[in-house]
């Protein structure tokens, strides 16, 4: 796979006839059912630059009639799998929805089920699929990140194995996280929430409030932060992480995008790299304090995008990549649900922003977004009686 992080030229190009352009018009002012629905479109204001088209981006139901479908994966076979947080894991392959697994235990609460979801990117050698869900065993909650095998036919996903346990699970679901992608080189992230318990995000045992960095077996691997910190944990200092957005290999030192839920401020897009991001509550979870605290920890890494007041609850995202994508070429779609639209987000090669857009607006709520193998982008949408998978296509 291909870096989809854009090139620089391109963005370099983008700006100047951008200015250029604008110059001139200063100048000039005076039923879990595979579905066949039909299709919407979406234009936006054209833009026609030397790097492309603004793209209008048509739609069409793929799936319907879910319950609250949260996270989207596809197999080397271009097979769709996907999850609801009410616990089941499923599978789209030849217009034909399969459910591959129950999770065992899943405890399906407020924010909390089966939410997020990676597929290995040595599926075609190991048949390895991720989840991380809300779970209780015994009267005892927590999250856990659990690895299932499937079959060779993409009938039944078997061998539940927990690799990662006793992440702290609110009984409420609030702030579970739970997002999982799985690296390049076989190693997994693991956005966490911070339970709304107001000690976890700086607390260097607590697995809340952070972003692991594990092997396949759940073990922490090279490049973690130091003792005292549990060797799992790869950066700290998170409220509920909500999005992952993997590189193929590090760009400056960062490892991609995390996407997080602010409180009624600060929405942020962060870097995936190491250190400190400053979420820290005090008392019995004030939330008034800054999404960043520089004042406390003058060390805490900012966040290159922020919604601002108030937020928006961003969530999953993905980078589109291809020249059928226009300007959004190298872009970063990422999925909002209170202010039920995606985001398209240009950053440039220091990750300042070249351009920000609102896109698919009609949808309801959306929980994630992902460019399927087909170069289409898939969206969920969160609702927990009609819950859709729509595909977009760029035109």
């Amino acid at each position: 796979m291909k870096n989809r992080f854009h090139s620089h030229s391109r963005v370099f190009i983008y700006i100047t006839v951008t200015a250029l352009c604008m110059l001139m018009l200063a100048s000039c002012s005076d039923d879990k059912k595979s579905t066949s629905t039909t299709s919407t479109t979406q234009k936006p204001s054209a833009i026609t630059t030397a790097a492309g088209h603004e793209p209008t981006l048509s739609s069409e139901s793929v799936l319907d009639g879910l319950t609250n479908p949260w996270d989207i994966g596809f197999l080397p076979d271009k097979t769709m799998i996907y999850t609801e947080r009410s616990g089941d894991l499923n599978a789209l392959k030849d217009g034909k929805v399969t459910r591959l697994a129950r999770m065992p235990n899943v405890y399906v609460q407020g924010e909390g089920g089966l939410l997020g979801l990676a597929v290995d990117t040595d599926f075609e050698n190991n048949h390895y699929l991720y989840t991380c869900f809300n779970s209780r065993v015994g009267g005892k909650r927590d999250i856990r990140v659990v690895r299932f095998t499937v079959d060779e036919k993409v009938t039944t996903a078997s061998d539940p194995l927990p690799i990662i346990t006793g992440i702290e699970a609110k009984d409420s679901g609030r702030h579970s996280g739970c997002r999982v992608k799985s690296a390049a080189d076989g190693t997994l992230f693991v956005g966490t929430g911070d339970a709304a318990r107001a000690s976890n995000p700086q607390s260097p045992t607590s697995l809340n409030g952070k972003i692991l960095h594990v092997d396949r077996e759940g073990k922490g691997v090279e490049g973690n932060l130091p003792a005292p910190f549990d060797s799992r944990i790869f950066n700290f200092g998170h409220r509920n992480v909500q999005g992952l957005v993997l590189f193929d290999k590090p760009i400056k030192g960062a490892h991609g995008f995390s996407m997080e839920h602010g409180s009624d401020r600060d929405d942020e897009i962060n870097l995936i790299q190491s250190g400190n991001f400053g979420w820290s509550p005090t008392g019995n979870y004030d939330e008034s304090v800054s999404m960043t605290d520089t004042k406390r920890f003058p060390d805490a890494i900012g966040a290159i995008w922020s919604s601002g007041f108030p937020t928006l609850a961003i969530s999953g995202g993905d980078l589109l990549e291809g020249t059928q994508w226009g300007t959004y070429n190298g872009a970063l779609a990422v999925a909002v649900l209170k202010d039920e639209q995606v985001k398209i987000i240009l950053f440039d090669e220091n990750f300042a922003i070249v351009f920000e857009k609102t896109v698919l607006n009609t949808f309801g709520r959306v929980r994630t977004a992902v460019q399927g193998p087909d170069g289409n982008l898939y969206i969920a949408t969160d609702d927990s009686s009609n819950g859709k998978i729509i595909k977009v296509t760029p035109q």
